[in-house]
Order: structure tokens, then sequence, then C-alpha cells
């Protein structure tokens, strides 16, 4: 019996997954091998643009809480960015129902449903905690979306 309790606690808080390791049934996350590195673009500020037939997101991280910490973003499995302090990016989705996945230490889930011709904005917040960055997604409205982008710098990637 003691050998039951005492594995059921090593379980419980010792899970046998790797970290960042994309969960079988995950659809939301890109792949836990993928690394990107962010590199913040200061000479240029591009402004978000409806296009007819796409919708476009922009993901923010307008404050410096936790600058350092990179968080990248999924849409539909796919690494599409990657942000730190005082940063963001655009990108354009096909219309329909996207599942969006935000990384730091551990992971946020959300879903839009994207319509074309229309501009959406998501904030990736970030809380230091005791020894880990934790993230959240939160979709603004426009005019708070339109307010955080002004207090941030392009965020460009490349692949590891």
């Amino acid at each position: 019996m003691r050998t039951l309790v005492i594995a059921t606690l090593a379980l419980a808080f010792f899970p046998f997954s790797s970290a960042g390791a994309q969960e079988p049934g995950d659809s939301a996350c890109g792949p836990g091998s993928e690394k990107l590195s962010a590199h913040t673009d200061k000479s240029s500020h591009p402004e978000p643009q409806t296009i007819a037939d796409k919708a476009v997101l922009v993901v923010l991280r307008p404050t410096m809480m936790g600058n350092k910490v990179q968080t990248k973003l999924a849409v539909d499995g796919k690494w599409v960015g990657v942000n730190r302090g005082d940063n963001y990016f655009i990108v354009t989705l096909d219309p329909g129902t996207r599942q969006l996945c935000s990384q730091a230490e551990n992971k946020a889930k959300t879903s839009l449903n994207a319509e074309a011709g229309k501009i959406y904005f998501v904030q990736q917040h970030v809380r230091m905690g005791f020894m880990k960055a934790e993230n959240s997604l939160e979709i603004l409205d426009e005019e708070k979306g339109r307010a955080a982008l002004a207090k941030c710098h392009l965020s460009t990637y490349e692949k590891k």
C-alpha cells in the first residue's frame, strides 16, 4: 500500500512527459521541437491593413514584464511568430475558426472565429512566478488593440 501511495505522489509531482513536446490531440500548438528566436525591429512600424479575403491577426506584448521571456504563437498547430516585451507581429489567416496557442513556460489556448476583411488583436500576457513565467491570451477590442500597438515595436523571428 505504501508503494502505491509513493508511486501516485511521484506521478502527481513529476509527470513523465517531455517539456515542450506536443501533446497528443493538441492541434493548436506547434511542434515542441521547433525553436524560434525573436528580434526587435525598431526601424519600421507597419500598421495592420484589412485584406478582402483574409483575416488579419495582430499579436501584441505591450509591456516590459518578463521582457526576455519569449512567447511563441501558433495557429492551428503551426508556429507563426514570437514576441518579447514591447513587441508585436502581424499574420494573415484564412477565414474560419482558428485555434491559437501561446507558449512561454506554459501553454495558453483560445479560439478565434476569423472573418475575412477584419483585423483582430490578441495580447500575450506574461506573469512572472517563482522561477518560471506563465502566459495567457486575451482577445482585445479594436480600441484597446490599437492603443497597445502604439506602444510596441515589430518582432521578427528566425528558426534556430
